[in-house]
């Protein structure tokens, strides 16, 4: 029988943000439900990803992120680039991480230069990070802004401290901000009344929250961003409907548990940071983010499928391409790039020139056909394209009938009229019970010896007393690192144990 779900209609929605132009823009927002519940509202736009690049060659990166990036960290033109045309960027967010004051204190000017010429290489729209620094972040993305006037681009961190300045720039050059503030639904919403004072337009402004990696305040970062986009929805309230970011990249992999080398108990390195990066981004997916700033292209991969599965999207062309050639690359075929190849479609006339048969040594009993595309059917004799499977034979239709004939009628399943016990497997054993009193002084019985009485007030190191990595996992997966971890007692204080 048919189940009607249960539905609710919002009065608010999340406003829609447009950057950039051409085949390269980017919307994002305009949804009307929360994310993925399609049956409740509308979703128009899919989640965005970007792909984190700094502006000089980082030396603090896990070796399994920086492993498809290597050929090209020391340049952010040629970066930006291959992340873009490779892996299939949204946007790109240019991390002007040598201008921290504490760091490499580079000058804005040369900051400024730097996001030129990446402005000028990519089409895909391009974020301009700083250092959370408010007065250095100030200074250098003002410059930014002013270099950069031609581009459509967008800055951040914004924050209190310098929203005044960096406000003043994005009215002057029509720039997207984006409002940075620490994890606080208040602090979130007074930015945006503070931007928005000065005269830059909601549909300008991005919120930011700040975002905790896997383990590391995800938890957290998730609540704040759930009570933002209640009250976006069901309160209608306007200060808090812009679209989110999440900057979870640098949050990811900075870990120790990212940066780990492979062993027993943690397994293998490079697939337990694509997992935390993959992870961190679909939960945040789930708490409404609307852009993700990511790293490893595997992750990315991972989440455009998740978004494409759930939210009923079609994934990018340049993520199939990836796809595929990551499928190829893992069964070891890494095929020359054929433009020809690629334009070839289903219903596509073409015409078999040559055939011949493939080598012995690699592939026995196949032939290769040397096919040509053309433009109608005065060809004459020719073949369609077709992504279905081959025709089968008479003959193999008729033996796949007979083996369905001969194949035995399973008996009807028919319940039994009565319950029957099982079989009484304990036997004759004999157990005796003994007496005592759990931790409230409630007398309890135990079967003979086999407990321990335990002091739970005592701290222990439970990763220590893990033997191996399923020891380990089973701790984890069944909280009793929590009575041995350093968090114990925080409810003693509130109740008996």
């Amino acid at each position: 029988m048919p189940v009607d779900i249960s539905k609710q209609q919002y009065t608010g929605s999340v406003k829609a943000l447009t950057v950039g132009s051409g085949e390269g823009a980017l919307t994002v927002g305009g949804e009307t439900a929360f994310p993925f519940c399609t049956f409740e509202g509308e979703t128009p736009n899919s989640p965005k990803i970007g792909i984190q690049i700094l502006d000089y060659a980082p030396d603090d990166w896990a070796e399994a992120c920086l492993e498809p990036y290597k050929d090209v960290v020391a340049d952010p033109v040629a970066w930006a680039k291959k992340a873009q045309d490779e892996y299939g960027a949204d946007f790109i967010q240019l991390w002007l991480k040598s201008t921290d004051p504490n760091g490499l204190n580079r000058s804005a000017d040369e900051a400024a230069q730097t996001a030129k010429a990446v402005a000028e290489a990519v089409s895909v729209p391009l974020l301009v990070w700083g250092t959370n620094n408010a007065e250095k972040d100030a200074e250098v993305l003002s410059k930014v802004a002013e270099v950069c006037a031609d581009y459509d681009i967008m800055i951040g961190p914004v924050s209190e401290d310098n929203h005044k300045q960096l406000g003043a720039q994005a009215l002057a050059y029509n720039l997207t901000v984006v409002a940075n503030t620490p994890i606080d639904i208040n602090l979130a919403k007074q930015l945006n009344i503070l931007l928005n004072n000065l005269g830059v337009p909601l549909e300008k402004i991005i919120i930011d929250p700040t975002t905790g990696g896997l383990g590391y305040g995800l938890e957290y970062s998730f609540s704040v961003m759930e009570r933002i986009r209640q009250a976006a929805l069901t309160q209608d309230d306007e200060k808090l409907q812009c679209p989110f970011i999440s900057n979870l990249a640098d949050e990811v992999w900075k870990t120790k548990e990212a940066k780990m080398p492979t062993d027993s108990q943690m397994g293998d390195a490079k697939t337990r940071g694509i997992l935390m990066e993959s992870l961190t981004a679909t939960t945040l997916l789930n708490a409404g983010a609307d852009l993700l700033v990511m790293r490893h292209p595997e992750a990315i991969l991972q989440v455009r499928q998740y978004i494409s599965q759930l939210g009923g999207f079609e994934m990018p062309k340049s993520a199939k391409k990836a796809a595929a050639k990551s499928k190829r690359a893992a069964e070891g075929v890494v095929p020359a790039a054929s433009r020809i190849a690629d334009s070839l479609k289903e219903g596509a006339l073409c015409e078999v020139v040559q055939i011949m048969d493939m080598p012995v040594d690699l592939a026995p009993g196949h032939a290769i056909a040397l096919i040509k595309c053309v433009e109608d059917d005065s060809a004459g004799d020719g073949l369609v394209l077709s992504a279905g499977g081959s025709a089968l034979s008479d003959e193999t239709v008729r033996g796949e009938q007979k083996t369905e004939q001969k194949e035995t009628v399973k008996e009807e399943f028919k319940p039994e009229s009565e319950w029957t016990p099982v079989e009484n497997i304990t036997g004759d054993y004999e157990y005796k019970l003994g007496k005592s009193k759990d931790f409230a002084g409630k007398t309890v019985k135990l079967i003979q010896d086999n407990y321990d009485k335990g002091h739970p007030e005592e701290k222990f190191d439970w990763r220590g007393r893990a033997g191996d990595r399923e020891e380990m996992l089973r701790q984890v997966t069944t909280s009793l690192h929590y009575w041995y971890g350093e968090g114990y007692g925080s409810e003693k204080r509130k109740k008996p144990a």
